[in-house]
């Protein structure tokens, strides 16, 4: 893979060396909701410009259990996502544009204040993450192949 296509973002959600993803513009949404297939609704935050994926959820005491956070990007891209500074156990699940679940990473822990901090590198491209609660996904039988319905205002792209 050529770095120029590597595309690192985090729970704090720092994009590198993709100058159209760290370029595009912000867009407010006044709601946004996630449908799994099981039918759980999940309140969304929305991480759409480099600000607001940066942040993540780095530094957060708690994550209700019927919220989430959906991490938007431009186009499918490689991404890695780490949880520096994350205080809360998180699923990570990577969607394609069509919001299909192409990979899982469960149950991921926060990274010790000076260890080391490996990154979660799915095998797929994925142009949306969306985060929840550790154990979400699990608890929802959510699996690859699934969809995802997100409804928000403005839709999503």
């Amino acid at each position: 893979m050529r770095p120029s296509a590597l595309v690192l973002v985090s729970l704090i959600a720092i994009p590198v060396l993709a100058p159209s993803v760290a370029q595009e513009p912000s867009r407010e949404y006044s709601w946004a909701v996630a449908v799994l297939p099981s039918g759980a609704e999940f309140d969304l935050e929305i991480a759409a410009d480099p600000e607001s994926r940066w942040r993540g959820y780095r530094h957060r005491e708690h994550v209700p259990a019927d919220t989430g956070m959906l991490f938007i990007f431009d186009k499918e891209l490689p991404l890695s996502f780490e949880m520096k500074d994350c205080r809360v156990a998180l699923d990570m699940i990577f969607l394609d544009r069509k919001l299909r679940v192409v990979e899982i990473a469960h149950d991921q822990k926060p990274c010790p204040q000076d260890g080391p901090c490996p990154p979660v590198r799915p095998m797929s491209q994925a142009r949306f993450v969306l985060e929840l609660a550790g154990g979400t996904a699990r608890r929802e039988a959510l699996e690859p192949g699934d969809r995802i319905t997100v409804l928000s205002e403005p839709a999503i792209p």
